[in-house]
């Protein structure tokens, strides 16, 4: 193993004042911010084979610890893309063609479009003893150390750390309110730290509506994980204390903000009502007209379909019916 703990600290990386502060110690931080998020799909059981796909998954959990490094403020956006393909230039990561394009995968000099690495790749696979050594706890425990004492300073090191155990408890939240949904007829509510019932509620909603908005069907989802649509409670957080997916919505941002100034709302059979208000003289509601009467577009699994008593919630203290 000493000569993967050899190669994690050796990554070859872009290296220039210029480009990069010192708090990634002048260096491109895309290598072991993808490494890090490849361990976090092993820890939470994503990965039971040792194949790493481009996935919206493997995306969400980079952009998350990109942000932890490049706050949105600071204008500077990951492309996972990058370290995907530049990993195989240290020795242990190798990209997987798919029939057909071995020849043109071996001719390129560089790819960084995710489209075009998903199209030419299967994924990527690391050697097997540094699969099943990351498969370990310790493993992985040793690997982050390593990544984070050598890559970045003390205060983002912290972050990063943090943010790794916001990823795995959000994930293991995630697969208890989906799973309790199922069995009880009301979540109860649990202590858990805002950050990791945010990520896990959302990671919840979204993946239950499979991304699309309840209200309008829009659904969007780049390749590296961003997606159009946000989860949201029907009675908020703040009056409820109730994570339950059953009390929960996936809308795009448009809809979200309508349905939470009550100019939306839902029959106890589910049909779309429109408020009078947003159809006011002045206003140009666009599409949104055509949701009116329109079901709402639920879950596939009608286990997690919205409860009836939130909907009625909304309808009486939100929606402005006049």
């Amino acid at each position: 193993m000493n000569q993967h703990i050899d190669k994690l600290t050796r990554l070859s990386t872009d290296k220039a004042s210029a480009r990069w502060p010192d708090f990634p110690h002048h260096r491109a931080p895309h290598k072991p911010l993808l490494l890090l998020a490849v361990m976090d799909l092993i820890a939470q059981g994503s990965l039971p084979q040792n194949l790493i796909e481009l996935n919206a998954e493997l995306g969400v959990l980079f952009t998350l610890y990109w942000s932890t490094v490049f706050p949105p403020e600071l204008g500077k956006r990951g492309n996972i893309a990058m370290p995907f393909w530049h990993l195989q230039s240290d020795g242990f990561w190798h990209l997987q063609p798919r029939p057909g394009q071995e020849a043109v995968l071996a001719g390129s000099s560089k790819v960084h479009s995710i489209g075009r690495l998903q199209e030419l790749t299967f994924g990527a696979k690391l050697d097997d003893e540094l699969y099943e050594w990351l498969c370990t706890e310790d493993g992985r425990n040793e690997a982050r150390t390593l990544l984070l004492a050598t890559y970045f300073t003390a205060p983002v090191r912290e972050a990063l750390l943090a943010q790794t155990a916001v990823n795995i408890a959000a994930f293991r939240y995630s697969e208890e309110i989906l799973a309790e949904a199922h069995q009880t007829s009301l979540i109860k509510e649990r202590e858990v730290a805002p950050a990791v019932r945010d990520q896990g509620f959302r990671r919840a909603i979204v993946k239950a509506y499979d991304h699309r908005c309840a209200v309008c069907g829009l659904k969007i989802l780049t390749a590296d994980g961003h997606t159009a649509v946000a989860a949201a409670h029907i009675i908020p957080w703040s009056v409820s204390h109730n994570d339950d997916p059953r009390n929960g919505l996936a809308l795009c941002h448009l809809c979200h903000w309508t349905f939470d100034e009550g100019l939306i709302a839902f029959s106890d059979s589910y049909k779309t009502k429109l408020s009078p208000q947003l159809t006011a003289v002045s206003n140009l509601p666009g599409y949104l007209l055509t949701c009116d009467g329109r079901k709402l577009l639920g879950p596939q699994d009608d286990a997690l379909w919205p409860f009836r008593d939130s909907i009625r919630w909304h309808r009486g203290k939100v929606f402005r019916s006049r």
